[in-house]
């Protein structure tokens, strides 16, 4: 779908981007239950950098407390943007789980904090769920749908993942809840 507008063109007739921002992020096997999260956020104000954020967490895969986290500014717009990493120190211990995205706005995304590394925080928090639900699948196969264990893989994906109404998917009378829930999204059935 394009939308219809006035695009503003520069003088070789390409279309000026006035901002753009990634977010890529990545989940890694730690070891011993855990995975690691690493995230990266860039902006990009008129084609020139204006952020580059990036952040690490070590989060247990089964409760999904944060055991270690880290973050760095490589680009900044200003030198005391760096103090907004202190905040992150106060998400060790937090569980990713429903609540984690207003516990994440409160600390680090507060006055003491950056806006930028809490969407970045906030975006990891919610591909933890994706890593989580991946490890285990590795792991522990048995768990999954087709198989004598679908009921309690949904029973983790309520109870630890806070998977509960997220999504179409997970609602209460959805497929997964309903026990009909197809595991790729590629069948034709």
């Amino acid at each position: 779908m394009k939308l219809k507008s006035n695009r503003n063109v520069n003088e070789v007739g390409s279309i000026m981007s006035l901002f753009k921002r990634s977010i890529e992020i990545e989940v890694e096997e730690a070891g011993n239950s855990d995975i690691i999260i690493k995230g990266k956020l860039s902006d990009h104000r008129s084609s020139e950098i204006l952020h580059k954020i990036e952040a690490e967490m070590v989060v247990s895969v089964f409760d999904g407390k944060i055991k270690e986290i880290r973050g760095s500014m490589p680009v900044i717009p200003m030198e005391e943007c760096r103090t907004g990493i202190r905040p992150l120190a106060r998400l060790m211990g937090a569980e990713i789980k429903p609540g984690f995205t207003e516990t994440v706005r409160k600390t680090v995304g507060s006055s003491d904090g950056c806006t930028h590394l809490a969407s970045l925080i906030t975006n990891m928090g919610n591909v933890s769920v994706q890593g989580r639900g991946a490890y285990v699948r590795k792991h522990y196969p048995s768990l999954y749908p087709g198989s004598e264990g679908t009921n309690k893989i949904i029973e983790i994906g309520i109870k630890q993942l806070g998977l509960l109404n997220s999504c179409v998917c997970w609602r209460k009378d959805g497929p997964i809840m309903s026990g009909r829930g197809k595991t790729h999204g590629n069948d034709e059935n």
